[in-house]
């Protein structure tokens, strides 16, 4: 049988894995891409605020005068070399006898085997090496809204950002009768969630956890609370004590909703290479509280027509070029069937990003972090 990979990569055209890598943006499941959407750069450096230009109101101005000025350029210390991160993940020959055997029994032959092929090809880029890029772009995120750094070490490579989030948005971490999971007097969930609420405004739009942590604090009588669950969002209401009975709460602090947040990665185990382990997006023990925002002012490359997300967002994750793209923006790769190893097929991908934080002042963010031991 005629059975020719390098054919059906031919038929995807030139540069069929950098549109792969580009095309799509990152799917809705990643709740934190809509905190830090992603956004193709012309640079490699990030420089947060460097080309925000914030609009003041129009000034009062006499006859024959000088105008005043419109605008003003906010400055930032927030300046770091983007991360490079790669993969490299090969299709080898069990996985194309297998493919074989498909289409033997399928009986499919011309274009109809070439079209079959290049979907499997399309299928093995998009959920094995474009997948993996939009994970670690999540993980890195998540550490950036949860612990408010990036510390992480790869490859003996060794990643350090610090977003300079003031440490009193960040609670102490509750333990022992102090969790929230204890079922004690001196439980500190709802006296934390007033921290958090009182830090941030009052005007918060969601509050984020692990399912596991959410059931932890609720399956405890000490809370009192009523609960009700639509799809992945959980409603809590406190009951409180009115004469001799109990009633809930009309008090707004004492409502609130968490999104269910379950997202998982998976790495390498550093101890193992040759296992994976998984990654939760939303650590356990975490609620991220995250307020309202409006972004205000002129960025460069966003264009003039409002985007109710970004307007929404925190920050962005910066994509830069890569050398591998020729200086392209956005992510880079490639589809070959290697000379040396005919017998198989070649994903490679490269990112070149980093989450920016532009909510962060020296004495406010718009994030709230509150930490519980669990059982």
């Amino acid at each position: 049988m005629d059975f020719s990979f390098s054919e059906a990569l031919d038929s995807l055209g030139r540069n069929a894995g950098f549109r792969i890598m580009n095309e799509a943006r990152p799917e809705a499941a990643y709740l934190l891409e809509t905190l830090l959407p992603e956004m193709p750069k012309p640079d490699y450096f990030v420089e947060s605020g460097y080309m925000v230009i914030r609009t003041i109101m129009a000034g009062l101005v006499g006859m024959s005068s000088p105008y005043p000025p419109g605008a003003v350029m906010e400055a930032s210390k927030f300046l770091e070399k983007t991360a490079k991160i790669a993969n490299k993940v090969s299709l080898e020959e069990e996985a194309l006898r297998e493919i074989q055997k498909i289409l033997s029994n399928l009986g499919l032959s011309g274009d109809a085997r070439k079209q079959f092929l290049a979907n499997e090809v399309l299928n093995f880029m998009e959920k094995v090496v474009r997948q993996g890029h939009w994970d670690t772009a999540e993980w890195l995120r998540s550490e950036c809204l949860f612990t408010g750094k990036i510390d992480w070490t790869f490859n003996e490579k060794h990643l350090d950002i610090d977003y300079g989030v003031p440490s009193s948005f960040f609670n102490p971490n509750r333990t022992g009768n102090d969790r929230y999971n204890a079922d004690h007097a001196d439980n500190k969930f709802w006296a934390d969630h007033y921290t958090a609420l009182k830090a941030l405004y009052y005007n918060v739009r969601a509050i984020i956890a692990h399912t596991d942590t959410i059931l932890q604090i609720i399956n405890n009588d000490r809370l009192k609370v009523d609960v009700s669950q639509n799809g992945n969002v959980f409603t809590l209401r406190r009951y409180r004590t009115r004469g001799n009975g109990e009633i809930l709460s009309n008090d707004t602090r004492d409502s609130l909703q968490i999104i269910a947040y379950d997202l998982e990665g998976e790495v390498l185990d550093p101890t193992d290479t040759s296992k994976t382990i998984r990654i939760q997006f939303a650590p356990t023990g975490k609620l991220l509280y995250v307020a309202n925002n409006r972004r205000t002012g002129y960025r460069v490359g966003e264009g003039s027509t409002p985007d109710p997300i970004r307007d929404q967002a925190l920050g962005y994750t910066h994509l830069a070029p890569t050398v591998e793209g020729n200086g392209a923006m956005g992510r880079w790769g490639r589809l070959y069937v290697p000379e040396d190893a005919q017998w198989s097929i070649r994903a490679e991908g490269v990112t070149n990003g980093l989450p920016v934080r532009e909510d962060v002042t020296a004495t406010q963010a718009k994030t709230f972090v509150l930490s519980t031991a669990l059982a």
